[in-house]
């Protein structure tokens, strides 16, 4: 074979994407192959295709759909970089139309009573936390906290620090668990603003450093959430296994709209970068997401170092089970520790 062609495997190793997604920029067109093995049917790109491949890649990565990538990448610089600005200016007005429909939506739906009254228990939650530092790391930068909080409530939180934080993840569940036990009369919503905002207030200002921070407060028959970043909630009932949270990458948001394909997103260089965190110059506003709890319900914090490290099938076999809750807290660790423990991992659960 010629040294200037390359074979879908060889290609994917080149360009650091997988082979389904450039199997699909083939089957679209935009990446045609230099020759076809008359007889296995075999594809081969040239090698001067890398650049194009790695192209693709960038433009699926923010939202653009194959046929206006077939238009671009076949204009030359300064062209597509007019069609590329153009693309860009309606996805941005698209994006101001959505911002005031979801306003109107925001405040209609605020009308709206509650269905049902908030039921109490005075049965507490069972709960555990676990904490490693992985097997490649050499600094813990992730952090958990469980505390019962004045009212009846049950605070579970994690953060996990990036780029050399320090301490800064303990700092801010701290600084949350403090504000958050301080008015014990306020409903959820407003207890949960006002300690994001004492935790938020502790973010960097400069520099690369940050932290993710999720919360789930048990209150009664309500789980109650702010999060930010990639650390999850996950909510396991009856057997079935639901992730709460969405993690904030642009890539994880553009997969859930359908703009990027399972395959393309996996293989996305950017598919791990946040683009909401507690970091200088980042949105750091939460998600505030609410869910009915029932009994034997089990909430579950993680890191990313658990969910984005252990294989989804076993993850969810391991939360599914009938475990207690210290036993299950150490059995994801050691998941985690299997699955080659790259980074810090951390997780609170309760049982209600």
């Amino acid at each position: 074979m010629s040294q200037d062609l390359l074979s879908i495997g060889e290609l994917a190793a080149e360009s650091g994407l997988s082979a389904k997604a450039l199997r699909l920029y083939d089957e679209s067109g935009l990446l045609v192959p230099r020759r076809v093995d008359p007889v296995t049917g075999y594809r081969f790109s040239g090698a001067d295709q890398v650049g194009r491949a790695r192209l693709i890649a960038s433009l699926r990565g923010l939202g653009m759909g194959l046929a206006r990538i077939h238009i671009l990448c076949d204009l030359d610089g300064a062209a597509a970089a007019s069609e590329l600005r153009s693309w860009w200016r309606q996805e941005a007005a698209d994006a101001l139309s959505r911002a005031v429909a979801v306003r109107d939506l925001v405040a209609a739906l605020g009308q709206h009573p509650m269905e049902d009254t908030m039921i109490t228990t005075t049965t507490p939650a069972r709960t555990a936390s676990a904490l490693h530092i992985g097997l490649e790391r050499t600094a813990q930068e992730d952090a958990v906290l469980i505390q019962a909080v004045p009212g009846g409530r049950t605070l579970l939180a994690a953060a996990d620090g990036f780029h050399e934080s320090g301490d800064l993840a303990t700092s801010l569940l701290a600084a949350f668990a403090d504000a958050l036990a301080a008015d014990p009369s306020a409903d959820a919503l407003t207890a949960l603003e006002t300690a994001w905002s004492a935790a938020e207030a502790l973010a960097p200002t400069e520099g690369e450093a940050g932290s993710t921070l999720t919360a789930a407060l048990l209150d009664g028959n309500r789980l109650h959430i702010a999060h930010l970043g990639d650390t999850r909630v996950m909510l396991v009932r009856a057997g079935r296994l639901e992730h709460v949270t969405q993690d904030h990458t642009q890539v994880r948001s553009l997969l859930e709209a359908g703009r990027l394909s399972p395959e393309e997103a996996a293989s996305h260089p950017d598919r791990r970068v946040l683009n909401r965190a507690l970091a200088a110059g980042a949105p750091s506003a939460p998600d505030l997401l609410v869910r009915r709890l029932e009994p034997g319900d089990l909430v579950v914090v993680a890191t990313d170092g658990l969910h984005a490290v252990v294989d989804p099938s076993a993850l969810a076999e391991a939360l599914t089970s009938e475990a207690e809750p210290e036993a299950l807290a150490a059995s994801l660790i050691d998941l985690a520790l299997a699955a080659g423990g790259p980074d810090n991992v951390g997780v609170a659960l309760a049982r209600v």
